[in-house]
């Protein structure tokens, strides 16, 4: 048997777990099934994640506490109109669709909670709805089945 003291023996208990938290952190990825791009997405914004903010380029909005806030402020923005804005990217569902040219993509940018980088997305208009490309998903294109340009961005569609 090793003779230690109890100095050394809380030491050989430090190093240890410090070994074992780097390889939990370093194999986490591994054991983790819901990763991105392992599969075609489904929903907008993952469920059960909390959207900090969106940035859609000349207008952000952004949680403030439990509320939200669009900056630049526009009038006729309340704050249950915001809430409902965030909803419909919680409740906007996916269906993957074959590749077509779309031109004109409006970059948007979402911060979810726990994240250190945004989601980038490029959403699309055309006359058959709305559209997506989540480039973290290698391009796939996907058609947004519930919801309309206004309900997500509260403003005019883009080149209409």
């Amino acid at each position: 048997m090793i003779r230690l003291t109890s100095r050394g023996w809380n030491n050989v208990l430090i190093i240890s777990m410090l070994l074992l938290i780097i390889m939990f952190n370093l194999t986490g990825n591994i054991f983790s099934n819901s990763s991105p791009s392992d599969k075609a997405l489904k929903a907008l914004v993952p469920n059960g994640d909390m959207i900090t903010s969106i940035d859609m380029g000349s207008t952000t909005l952004e949680r403030v506490g439990r509320g939200w806030r669009l900056l630049p402020a526009q009038q006729g923005m309340d704050n249950q109109r915001l809430s409902e804005t965030i909803g419909n990217w919680h409740n906007a569902k996916l269906e993957s669709i074959d590749q077509t040219s779309l031109t004109g993509a409006m970059a948007v940018d979402v911060w979810l909670a726990g994240e250190g980088v945004p989601r980038s997305y490029f959403f699309y208009q055309m006359a058959g709805g709305v559209f997506v490309q989540y480039p973290a998903q290698g391009g796939q294109l996907y058609k947004v089945t519930n919801m309309t340009w206004p309900q997500l961005f509260l403003m005019d569609i883009p080149h209409a």
